[in-house]
């Protein structure tokens, strides 16, 4: 388990909007699992599930995913503020 907070962008979105952004940028050797997010005033947090051989793996498994997935258009601004694994 990954978790990321994210600060704002430039335009709010919703927690279903941040979930099939991270989501359209995962692909198979990513070992992503399951992806949850909660967006609130100050930004949003994210939590990535993944499926790795170690917890280093799944780490920076999930860092090239949100890294990925701040590129995608409706995510435009935003940044991650803060990652941690568990």
């Amino acid at each position: 388990m990954i978790n990321v907070r994210l600060a704002p962008g430039l335009r709010p979105l919703d927690d279903r909007e941040l979930r099939r952004s991270v989501r359209a940028v995962v692909g198979t050797q990513d070992g992503v699992q399951h992806v949850y997010a909660e967006v609130g005033a100050d930004g949003a947090d994210l939590v990535l599930f993944v499926s790795a051989s170690t917890q280093a793996a799944a780490h920076a498994a999930a860092r090239r995913v949100v890294t990925r997935s701040l590129r995608v258009e409706s995510l435009r601004g935003w940044v991650i503020r803060d990652f941690t694994n568990d």
